[in-house]
């Protein structure tokens, strides 16, 4: 629970697919720079990731399903680059702190939105586009 509170944000809802040809890395991707979880369910012959699943929610609260999943289905495939969610958190700039606190440079500065939200975007390892709003 400690690596959920100090992040300082969480994910209220989210459910895409996610396509990738290294799902080992990936999943790292996501926890050190994201500060999330994952899980890789299923392998193939050779050790490589064929289903898996990376979360914003601890496994333990993931694993009682008493809230949306907050996270991304991952597949082996190809990417297909591009947005891919349009992601919305309490805390972006918790978010952005974390992110780039863990080096990544490849996220736009929080800006507040003319409906007074506010609105950043962040390039994952695989270029894909994750448009985060508050």
């Amino acid at each position: 629970m400690s690596k959920f509170s100090e992040k300082g944000y969480f994910v209220k809802e989210n459910a895409p697919i996610y396509l990738t040809t290294d799902m080992d890395r990936t999943a790292k991707w996501f926890e050190h720079v994201m500060g999330w979880y994952s899980n890789i369910v299923e392998r193939d012959g050779e050790g490589q990731g064929q289903y898996g699943v990376v979360f914003d929610t601890p496994p333990e609260i993931e694993a009682t399903h008493l809230a949306p999943f907050t996270g991304f289905q991952m597949f082996a495939g190809e990417p297909a680059c591009g947005e891919i969610s349009f992601m919305q958190v309490q805390g972006i700039d918790g978010l952005y702190e974390q992110v780039t606190g863990a080096g990544w440079k490849e996220i736009t500065p929080v800006e507040v939105q003319p409906w007074g939200g506010k609105l950043c975007r962040v390039t994952t390892i695989d270029g894909y586009v994750i448009r985060i709003f508050e």
